[in-house]
């Protein structure tokens, strides 16, 4: 019951004389308890025998841990050195012991020990280890993995380092909530998880119980908080029974329970969660080095709770682990809840909250996740350079098979988030059922300047790369991890063949694509296209431009397709018209539209659409207009424009003078290309004077072309296939240097023939490590539109207003290529290539466009081409309705990474 406080003084000087009024108000105040109303016995006994406790528990923790208090320094990190860091295990003892296998400082001593491993884990001389946080949840490893760090650190205390997660510091939670009389309705009447936004995911607790059927009790209460405001899997509670039962303890229900509280029990015997807390830190320093959980954000850097921000990084990471000791004596000394005067209550309360989404007011370095839209960000670097902080380390938020990489440009600090706990979705489960690593390890090693990571990806290819502090010194391919490619995608990491992996995250995936360096260079934005990434178009190779792509689900959720198309359908006119640049496509974009479907006829609509173009250009906007027609060369193709209506310039002769910057054809790259690829005498197959007079217009003129200078077919190429006349063509032309293909609607089998030929003697003849004829083709299209039926045409079969088709680009280069019988591929130079974002990038001085793809948007009517080009460059992009493409193509693309920035039924609609 309760007293007062006369009354209460009474009874304690009736057992010690000495007791006055001022050292009871003085224990009062400490309480947190009112002087002046009744006073709870219950309450006023518990904090006083609680308070020896709590010295008791230091004790305790001191004895197992002599050195608990003390941070060892590393001022720096010699060559001499290793320092291995390791992250978000998450309670898999496999993931873990596979890392140690592939550990040079960690390794395994003496006799076989079982489920606890085979032997005893040993740090060798010279060697560091660092923990990046969450240790614990997803696995049945817990107590294991976190028992085998705790057994690390005691034996090695200034060689082993543990950063605290957000899973670890949320475990203190079970103390309180797990008392008598204490169940989920209780935490929810005392506040509940108020860091879960409403309307919250998942069930409350009385649902919760009712849908499982479930009892009201403890054993409820902890599966409703692994499963719905802890983070865990619905597997956890099994995992951790499992575990128990493995280590020969008792595997039940009631055991899980006691497992969780007894193991931050600031009074019990083994409190191992309780004891990784103490040892651990929120932010560890060594040298140059800074390690984190969660990682940084312009809001959290130098961030204190409740405090003024920290100077420098040195100060800030000691005085948030002291705050975090403070924190932890809090919870030891009123570890239960107390009702205060605005709140319930229990001591380390705000440690707990800064491991939650928006902790420490929304400047937590434990709960954070790096990516935006599934892709890294780049830092606020000042103040980690003036605290000399070269490397940032973090785990947390999952990003793919393999550690990601950002290298900062002005500052040159290199970030590594290193969580790759969704790595294989489809990893084998039969004794993880939370298994989703698989067999995909990296290891994030630091000697001197160096950082390597070392790894296998989950199809068992080894990966790795060696990263130097200072970016001038890295060698190549390594020197592309950390930089980022024009479609936003970030290089991660380097093949055992020399390829390089660049990952690109959109809403629900990462799209991983591994491609050769040269292309990787080619692609880079311009912020990292430095002297030493430079590829020169001359080099340029087929085989290492086509590349295959392996899709990676993170976090695979019903209906994403669905969201991510009703994300595109939202059309936003003012982020539209905020772009500088606008790329438009001609056919099915601009003219050949069907009207039918939004009750216009074609002409009415493509006026409508004409007149929104020549608005934006009216308004002052760059407009370009891009076509894989070679047919066309710039000159030509200003022509059309003029012709549908498009007023580019004042008058039309002014209009013709700026064609060269109005338009992009696909005539103009391939004579781009071969000018800077130093290519004079092509064998070009075409039917029309476009491609032909752009080649002069690039100083090309010594061609070999299968028309006459007035656009006339040679008749030579239509006679019939034989050996005779495909040598004497060849022999004619024997000094031919490549194979243009441009989009020949009159093709011949014998057209074919001669170019297969040049391209297999070629290299028949090649000595090892000499260049091949390459062969060019002006767009990858497997398909052209020659035109739209008429609206009367042939009525009775449903076949007006119908594409006609025609054989693409693409489709007659690989004619040739499949006649040379060898895995030859072609070099596009349309659409969606990377020679024509080059050309879109290069500056004017160097014949290019000067396009700033980060503030352009490509208008298109076609997936593979149009927004894919959008896509590889990084631009926005607005797919229109009125030509290929229609909705239901879109809604059956898998790749969110491919998906449109907006969809509109046509221009008209803008």
């Amino acid at each position: 019951g309760k007293v007062e406080r006369c009354m209460l003084l009474e009874a304690l000087c009736s057992i010690e004389p000495s007791w006055t009024d001022a050292d009871l108000l003085k224990i009062l105040q400490a309480a947190g308890m009112p002087a002046d109303e009744p006073i709870s016995c219950d309450a006023f006994l518990s904090f006083l025998f609680e308070e020896s406790a709590a010295e008791r528990s230091l004790a305790d923790a001191k004895t197992r841990f002599p050195q608990l208090g003390e941070i060892p320094e590393l001022p720096r990190i010699t060559d001499d050195m290793t320092v291995e860091f390791l992250t978000d295990v998450e309670g898999n003892w496999d993931y873990f012991v596979h890392f140690v296998s592939l550990s040079q400082v960690l390794h395994w001593s003496g006799s076989e020990r079982g489920a606890w491993g085979p032997g005893e884990l040993m740090l060798r001389d010279q060697g560091y280890f660092v923990f990046g946080g969450d240790a614990v949840d997803k696995g049945p490893g817990d107590i294991r993995v976190v028992k085998t760090l705790l057994s690390l650190k005691r034996r090695y205390w200034s060689r082993v380092f543990i950063v605290l997660g957000n899973r670890d510091l949320c475990k203190l939670r079970f103390f309180a909530e797990l008392q008598d009389g204490e169940d989920g309705s209780a935490f929810e009447a005392k506040g509940g998880a108020y860091w879960i936004p409403d309307p919250k995911p998942c069930p409350d607790y009385e649902t919760y119980v009712q849908m499982h059927g479930l009892e009201r009790g403890h054993v409820s209460t902890v599966k409703w908080i692994l499963d719905c405001n802890m983070g865990c899997q619905k597997t956890t509670f099994g995992a951790r029974r499992h575990e128990l039962a493995l280590l020969g303890g008792e595997g039940s229900d009631e055991a899980v329970v006691w497992s969780y509280r007894d193991s931050v029990d600031p009074y019990g015997s083994d409190p191992w969660m309780l004891d990784l807390l103490r040892v651990g830190q929120l932010a560890v320093i060594l040298g140059d080095s800074l390690f984190v959980h969660g990682g940084l954000y312009e809001e959290a850097i130098g961030a204190m709770p409740g405090e003024a921000p920290a100077e420098n990084m040195q100060s800030w990471a000691s005085r948030l682990n002291a705050w975090k000791d403070l924190q932890l004596q809090d919870f030891v000394e009123r570890p239960r809840w107390r009702e205060a005067s605005d709140a319930f209550r229990r001591g380390g309360d705000m440690l707990i909250d800064y491991g939650c989404p928006g902790g420490g007011s929304n400047a937590t370095i434990v709960y954070h996740n790096p990516f935006n839209n599934g892709n890294p960000q780049q830092l606020a670097a000042v103040f980690l350079a003036k605290s000399g902080v070269r490397r940032v380390f973090s785990g947390h938020q999952p990003h793919g098979e393999s550690p990601t990489v950002v290298r900062h440009v002005r500052t040159g600090l290199l970030v590594i988030t290193a969580d790759t706990s969704f790595s294989n979705l489809s990893a084998l489960k039969l004794f993880n059922q939370a298994n989703n690593r698989g067999e995909v390890v990296t290891v994030v090693r630091l000697r001197g300047n160096e950082v390597q990571l070392e790894g296998v990806l989950r199809d068992g290819s080894p990966h790795g790369c060696r990263l130097h502090c200072d970016p001038t010194k890295d060698k190549m391919p390594d020197a592309l991890v950390g930089c980022q490619l024009n479609d936003g995608s970030w290089v991660k990491t380097v093949m055992e063949d020399g390829r390089v992996l660049a990952a690109l995250g959109k809403r629900f995936q990462v799209n991983v694509q591994t491609m050769h360096p040269g292309k990787a260079c080619l692609m880079l934005k311009s912020v990292y296209a430095d002297e030493r990434l430079h590829v020169s178009l001359k080099n340029l190779s087929a085989e290492w431009l086509l590349e295959s792509q392996l899709e990676v689900q993170l976090c695979p959720t019903d209906g994403m397709e669905v969201q991510s198309l009703s994300h595109a359908m939202l059309f936003k006119p003012e982020e539209f018209m905020s772009a500088e640049t606008y790329i438009f496509d001609g056919h099915g974009t601009l003219w050949g539209v069907r009207g039918v479907q939004h009750g216009l006829t074609n002409q009415d609509l493509e006026q409508q659409v004409i007149a929104k173009v020549n608005s934006l250009i009216a308004a002052g906007k760059r407009v370009l207009f891009a076509t894989n027609d070679s047919n066309y060369s710039r000159r030509m193709y200003v022509d059309r424009l003029l012709q549908n209506g498009i007023q580019l310039c004042d008058d039309d002769e002014m209009s013709r003078r700026q064609a060269k910057q109005k338009v992009v054809t696909a005539s103009f790259t391939c004579a781009w290309f071969l000018k800077k690829a130093l290519i004079r005498r092509p064998f070009v197959l075409c039917s029309h004077l476009g491609l032909l007079e752009e080649l002069k217009e690039a100083g090309i003129t010594d061609y070999v072309a299968t028309i006459d200078e007035y656009g006339t077919p040679k008749q030579e190429f239509f006679a019939p296939v034989t050996k005779d006349n495909v040598t004497r063509l060849v022999h004619q032309s024997k000094d031919v240097d490549a194979i243009v293909v441009g989009w020949d609607q009159q093709l011949t089998a014998l057209k074919v023939a001669v170019a297969a030929a040049f391209l297999k003697w070629s290299r028949d003849g090649a000595e090892e490590g000499q260049n091949v004829m390459q062969i060019v083709q002006c767009s990858s299209d497997h398909a052209g539109v020659l035109g739209v039926t008429a609206e009367d045409f042939l009525p009775g079969r449903q076949w007006a207003n119908r594409s006609i088709p025609a054989v693409g680009n693409g489709t007659m280069s690989q004619m040739i290529c499949a006649s040379v019988g060898r895995d030859i591929k072609a070099i596009d130079v349309g659409k969606p290539s990377e020679v024509l974002i080059e050309a879109l990038k290069r500056p004017v001085e160097e014949e290019g466009y000067g396009v700033h793809l980060d503030k352009a948007v490509m208008v298109g009517d076609t997936l593979d081409t149009d927004i894919e080009l959008a896509v590889r460059s990084g631009m926005r992009s607005l797919l229109v309705l009125s030509g290929v493409t229609s909705l239901s193509d879109l809604e059956k693309l898998r790749e969110t990474t491919r998906f449109p920035t907006w969809v509109v039924d046509s221009l008209a609609d803008i």
